[in-house]
């Protein structure tokens, strides 16, 4: 009997070997469930670098201006027996007498007003630095002062006050300290400094928190502010009941 050869399209077509309709459902099941998962991965991963971007970002601004802050402070020993902080100064607002050169002492120094301001957004603050020459007119340590600002800076944006995790009240940014005894005193001074208040001051801290860059600031930026404290020591020994005691000795 002659060999009957079956044309190879006709055995293409009488093949019965394929995916059935459930194995094609259950791997269409797996793959949303993978590209789901693998999604979820990314727009996490997505998050977690925009958050921490954000964050090096306020960082690095916060410490910039508190750096500027302390070297103002650090270098408020101008001249002998003068008085650093000048009386109105007060949680919000700053006044130091400060100046830096390699002179013991200083016939030309420069009152630096630094307060909050409220930026054109409300509820959004920046922090300016407004400087004064002295005129001149009167020396150490009866300084006087120009009534206009020769130079006003800008030191930080996107600035708002730290939160205390205990109290969950707003710390102030500029807090002052003064002895009592021979420790510096746990309480700061309360209200506008007045003119022995700002005399007695011994210490000054400076916290605040940092929001990140304007460009990126969105609803999120309270989360992804960084809260920055430092404190600069103006008188390092406790007033003494005999002899003269001076700021910065």
């Amino acid at each position: 009997m002659p060999l009957r050869i079956r044309p190879p399209a006709l055995l293409r077509l009488r093949d019965e070997r394929g995916f059935t309709l459930i194995e094609l459902l259950v791997a269409m099941i797996a793959s949303v469930v993978v590209s789901a998962a693998a999604l979820s991965i990314l727009n996490i991963s997505m998050g977690q670098t925009s958050r921490i971007t954000d964050r090096v970002s306020a960082d690095q601004r916060g410490r910039t201006a508190m750096e500027k802050i302390m070297l103002e402070l650090h270098s408020s020993c101008v001249a002998p027996k003068t008085t650093p902080v000048e009386p109105g100064s007060e949680e919000n607002k700053l006044l130091i007498v400060s100046d830096t050169g390699s002179e013991p002492s200083f016939a030309t120094v420069t009152l630096h007003k630094i307060y909050l301001e409220e930026e054109k957004v409300k509820e959004k603050y920046k922090l300016v630095d407004a400087s004064y020459q002295n005129t001149g007119a009167k020396q150490a340590p009866e300084w006087e002062f120009s009534g206009t600002a020769s130079e006003t800076q800008t030191l930080l944006t996107g600035v708002s006050r730290s939160i205390n995790r205990e109290t969950k009240k707003a710390i102030p940014i500029f807090q002052y300290y003064k002895y009592e005894g021979s420790k510096l005193s746990e309480t700061p001074i309360l209200g506008e400094l007045e003119g022995k208040e700002a005399e007695a001051t011994a210490a000054i801290t400076v916290s605040f928190a940092a929001a990140p860059s304007s460009e990126r600031a969105d609803k999120r930026e309270g989360e992804r502010s960084v809260n920055l404290s430092d404190t600069a020591v103006l008188r390092f020994s406790p007033a003494s009941t005999s002899g003269a005691n001076f700021p910065c000795a």
